[in-house]
């Protein structure tokens, strides 16, 4: 719902958790529908640019930035020497970005299911992919994402799932799924890492993030907690990091962030050696919630969101 106040505007978002928001902004960017999904773009005095899919909000100007270096950095330097990724989602181009500021990445393959919505960002969305779907390395692909992965023979460095939430009729939720993390699994090289988008930790809101948890560990020898906070999300939030490496360290990856010198706003080595300490009620909700996410068993109780 869009409301007119005093010459801006309040967007509501779609009320969910017990929570009703309403974003001030001054103008509607864009606002129409893919074949998958309601897309909005609007501006906000607070927040810059907000995209929002299906009245959701995923990500805005002023710290989405926080979002695509917890997601992407941990897991790129978590491979030796990563010189191909897979993309999965990200359809705003800013994790193809991140991805692309690694000097030793020589091909990145992204598989989008829904090619409207990486033409909106190409139009409305330059501040997040800066001009990275036209990166040479880049192949660009308009698929499900989990058929690429069945029908490939590729394997890759890193692969990360930058995806929607895996709640009931999402796009998404096969791709949460034991029987996926299998697959992806397979096609990683030896000593390869998975970055997974694993949304809330807040005591309130964690059973659904330890059950992805939960379910990447099945298949993973070394899972570890990313946990941020943005400010546009009103929560703490966790990426999920998995690695076929047994000997990974965090203090491996703080030196290779110290090596690359990549002048990143959030991760510096000193947050990064820190970046995966997690308070004792989210270890007690990964001992909870053990019940893994499984093809025939991927449907999110309402209990669970709440």
């Amino acid at each position: 719902m869009i409301e007119e106040c005093s010459g801006y505007y309040w967007f509501r978002e779609l009320s969910s958790g017990g929570v009703d928001l309403a974003h001030l902004c001054r103008s509607i960017l864009f606002s129409g529908r893919t074949q998958y999904q309601r897309v909005d773009i609007v501006d906000s005095p607070l927040h810059g640019k907000v995209l929002f899919l299906d009245k959701v909000l995923q990500s805005a100007e002023k710290d989405e930035f926080i979002y695509h270096e917890v997601l992407v950095h941990p897991a790129l330097f978590s491979a030796a020497k990563p010189r191909s990724v897979l993309i999965i989602g990200g359809g705003e181009g800013a994790t193809l970005r991140e991805v692309l500021r690694h000097p030793g990445v020589e091909r990145v393959v992204m598989v989008e299911i829904d090619g409207q919505l990486i033409h909106i960002a190409q139009q409305f969305l330059p501040e997040w992919h800066q001009g990275a779907f036209e990166d040479p390395r880049l192949e660009l692909v308009f698929a499900d994402g989990r058929r690429y992965l069945e029908t490939t023979d590729q394997r890759f460095d890193v692969i990360i799932l930058d995806l929607s939430d895996p709640f009931q009729d999402s796009p998404a939720a096969l791709l949460y799924t034991t029987e996926f993390y299998e697959i992806v699994r397979s096609r990683l090289r030896p000593g390869g890492a998975c970055a997974v988008q694993a949304e809330s930790i807040s005591p309130q809101q964690c059973a659904v993030h330890a059950r992805i948890y939960n379910t990447l560990a099945a298949s993973f020898p070394v899972v570890k907690t990313c946990p941020y906070m943005l400010h546009s999300f009103h929560r703490p939030d966790a990426h999920l990091l998995a690695s076929l490496d047994a000997g990974w360290s965090a203090e491996r990856i703080a030196r290779r962030a110290e090596a690359s010198s990549l002048p990143l706003r959030y991760l510096s080595p000193a947050v990064m050696r820190r970046l995966f300490a997690v308070p004792p009620y989210l270890e007690e909700a990964y001992a909870l919630h053990r019940r893994p996410l499984t093809d025939a068993d991927h449907h999110i109780a309402i209990d669970e969101i709440l």
